[in-house]
């Protein structure tokens, strides 16, 4: 009977942590604005442009910014959120999980399709 109120105990304290520590919306637009970012710095390294790579990142990370700000939409199930990305045409992709305070992008693929960021080479 211990064992179980202890396990019961402890999983009503990793539901109580996850409730609390829930990643709103920003933390999915950094994260997502991390994966763009590399893949901007991937493409400038590709095309051996690096010189460019301050103020092209700048200018990317802006429109990236602006971008998630207007398509991300961040979902909360109490414990957990995903993020999703609703492209141009009208498709929806979910790019974004986030637990604990942690955000992890799901496919990085579907998020630069969804962006318009072509693929590294």
């Amino acid at each position: 009977m211990k064992k179980l109120l202890l396990f019961l105990l402890v999983i009503v304290a990793l539901g109580a942590i996850a409730a609390f520590t829930c990643p709103d919306k920003q933390a999915h637009k950094d994260a997502l604005l991390s994966v763009v970012n590399e893949s901007i710095n991937n493409r400038l390294q590709q095309e051996n442009l690096e010189g460019l790579g301050s103020i092209v990142g700048s200018i990317g990370s802006g429109v990236a910014g602006a971008y998630l700000d207007n398509r991300l939409v961040v979902k909360d199930h109490f414990l957990c959120s995903t993020g999703e990305i609703q492209n141009l045409s009208g498709d929806v992709k979910q790019v974004s999980f986030g637990i604990f305070g942690h955000v992890y992008p799901l496919n990085k693929d579907d998020l630069r399709e969804a962006m318009g960021v072509s693929k590294s080479k």
